[in-house]
């Protein structure tokens, strides 16, 4: 009888500690940090494209469809078609996701205008998102996100009311 009765204590105690255990919380796996930082990388690429240094450049985007030589005679195209100079660039801010991550960029640049074909001066926001490729950052695409069109400036002196 006694050993009935330890045995029940024994199994109480058992059930007991069982009831008692959690499980741990599940562990969140750390992300890879990679050198240079989406930040970085745009902060690198904008830079590059003030200097016109095309191909340095090229290290920091992702062109599937397009080797070195080709990035570099695109850019330099697309710069001068466009009489492109960045004149500075501010980063806003950066969100990283899991494998992507995007970089809002405040630049000012002098361009030709659309509308006149003259010179203009023009501060827009731009969106660049990236993805990891051979475990480095490079941007993806870019698009402006505001003042993305020249806007007329009106006259000092003259308001227009309606």
């Amino acid at each position: 009888m006694r050993n009935k009765h330890y045995s029940f204590i024994v199994l109480v105690l058992l059930a007991f500690l069982i009831s008692c255990g959690k499980k741990p919380p599940p562990e969140v796996p750390e992300r890879k940090v990679l050198n240079p930082s989406p930040t970085k990388v745009v902060e690198e690429l904008l830079k590059a494209w003030q200097k016109e240094d095309f191909k340095r450049a090229f290290k920091y985007v992702y062109a599937p469809y397009s080797d070195e030589d080709g990035y570099v005679i695109q850019m330099k195209n697309y710069f001068k078609d466009n009489q492109i100079t960045i004149l500075e660039f501010n980063i806003l801010g950066t969100q990283i996701y899991d494998r992507t991550s995007m970089v809002i960029v405040e630049i000012k640049q002098r361009v030709k205008s659309v509308k006149t074909g003259s010179v203009v001066d023009l501060t827009q926001r731009s969106q660049y998102d990236l993805g990891i490729f051979d475990d480095k950052w490079k941007v993806t695409s870019g698009i402006c996100i505001k003042n993305c069109i020249e806007q007329e400036q009106p006259l000092k002196g003259t308001d227009k009311k309606q």
